[in-house]
């Protein structure tokens, strides 16, 4: 018996520590919850004691799901991020439906310049015009695995299959503009209920995202109804990030 009980819990921990593929062509997310939408953002930091570094940036980003003249269906993503009374930056961004697979991202930062790009299978073509000295700089990147665009990560993550603590998830990102996509490792590693004011709760679920580097990693709360991400704390290089929803 002794040796049966330890048999089972070390199946039982392999079975925990399964983890779970995910990218553009598994089809494993809770689409269910990819909806037309608008929410906005205060986006803020805070070194290790609490103090706070900065005024809060808001980002309003949209979805809206439609369909091409030729009838695929696609999603529309639009964000503006303002800081203090002027837009840093605004990235609009296409892809198709039910995979989430990108089409096409053009971003224009205030300070960082333009950037575009176009999605063709596992083939990004990539241009980044610069403003300042009139350079334009196209290249050609090929992925080696269908990965959604990380500035969707605020949308893609509350999508997936999250049902319990301990499940672990492997994500395909792809940052437009840089050489590689990659995996991030994702665990669920709770469940509580955020307090969000006036005497009002919502119960999340806690997903932990590991960039790959001991300095930076960060946990999102994510509604168990809604699925939607309700708060963000980001660790990186001794200061802390937030995102929090405001509407």
């Amino acid at each position: 018996m002794k040796y049966l009980y330890v048999l089972l819990v070390l199946i039982s921990s392999l079975a925990q520590a399964q983890v779970d593929t995910i990218n553009t062509a598994t089809l494993k997310l809770n689409l269910s919850a990819f909806k037309n939408s608008k929410r906005s953002y205060a986006v803020f930091f805070e070194d290790s004691t609490g103090k706070r570094l900065s005024s809060a940036d808001i980002w309003d980003r949209t979805i809206r799901l439609s369909q091409t003249p030729s009838g695929q269906k696609i999603y529309e993503f639009d964000w503006k991020w303002f800081q203090k009374d002027s837009l840093l930056g605004h990235v609009t961004a296409t892809g198709q439906l039910p995979s989430l697979a990108p089409l096409t991202h053009k971003a224009d930062y205030a300070k960082r310049g333009k950037i575009s790009t176009t999605f063709t299978g596992n083939n990004v073509a990539v241009s980044m015009p610069n403003r300042k000295t009139g350079q334009d700089t196209t290249f050609t990147v090929t992925l080696k695995q269908p990965a959604f665009e990380f500035p969707m990560d605020l949308e893609i993550l509350p999508l997936l299959p999250i049902k319990k603590v301990g499940q672990q998830f492997a994500v395909a990102f792809y940052e437009p503009g840089t050489p590689a996509a990659n995996y991030y490792r994702l665990t669920v590693t709770g469940k509580e209920d955020l307090p969000i004011g006036g005497n009002t709760n919502i119960n999340c679920w806690l997903l932990n995202i590991d960039y790959g580097r001991p300095d930076a990693h960060a946990t999102f709360w994510i509604s168990d109804q809604s699925r939607e991400v309700i708060k963000m704390r980001e660790y990186f290089r001794g200061r802390y990030r937030y995102k929090v929803k405001l509407f």
